[in-house]
């Protein structure tokens, strides 16, 4: 089925705000979105295709479901926090550096040659997902503030076809569903970063330096 083309390299009113709507089979290709603001508000089979989403702030459990997400920067906008639903969502050469994602929810998804660095997955859930390309800096963390994601953090993802840098933690998270990279394991990649804290495993740095408090 053709997408709809009616938003195809529109360019939206500053801080449009969008509330609990439902976008179904939208071609926002190139579209610049002008942060725009989105509450309680579904998508569905849209494809984001070098769209604009600088300074686009997402709210309150909006979802994805079937997306497509190419060339886009997403370093500036809260797309993938604040609750937020991501199902059969794939993410291609995307740039996420220094995002914070907080109790958001991934299923079935795809990060395809993602440029993955500074990020915090805080209680963050991962379910049958795949990572692809490099990951450096990058946390794995179940808990956020003293809340609970209220699923586990990571079951059934693969990282085969992704490589970890420095700082790839994982803290407090079950990895005996996942897939580590190729030709490795997690415990050949993984260490105690914090000798007084085994709960919390990462590539860390080359030189393998354990510190003596979790912070």
């Amino acid at each position: 089925m053709e997408r709809n083309q009616s938003q195809k390299g529109a360019i939206w009113e500053i801080k449009t705000r969008v509330s609990g709507q439902q976008f179904v089979d939208y071609d926002f290709t190139k579209t610049n979105f002008n942060s725009v603001i989105i509450e309680n508000t579904s998508f569905i089979n849209c494809l984001f295709d070098k769209s604009n989403l600088a300074g686009s702030k997402v709210f309150y459990e909006s979802s994805f479901e079937r997306c497509e997400f190419k060339n886009i920067n997403l370093s500036n906008s809260t797309f993938g926090s604040h609750k937020g639903l991501y199902t059969d969502c794939l993410f291609d050469k995307c740039d996420f550096r220094g995002k914070e994602f907080n109790f958001t929810r991934f299923v079935n998804s795809v990060f395809n040659q993602c440029k993955l660095k500074k990020i915090n997955f805080n209680a963050s859930s991962f379910l049958s997902c795949k990572f692809a390309g490099l990951l450096e800096d990058v946390t794995f963390n179940g808990m956020y503030d003293s809340g609970k994601s209220e699923f586990p953090t990571l079951i059934n993802v693969s990282f085969e076809e992704a490589s970890f840098g420095e700082f790839v933690t994982f803290v407090n998270c079950d990895l005996s569903t996942c897939i580590p990279p190729k030709d490795f394991s997690f415990d050949e990649l993984l260490y105690n970063l914090y000798s007084n804290n085994p709960s919390i495993l990462s590539t860390g740095s080359k030189d393998k330096i354990v510190l003596t408090e979790a912070k």
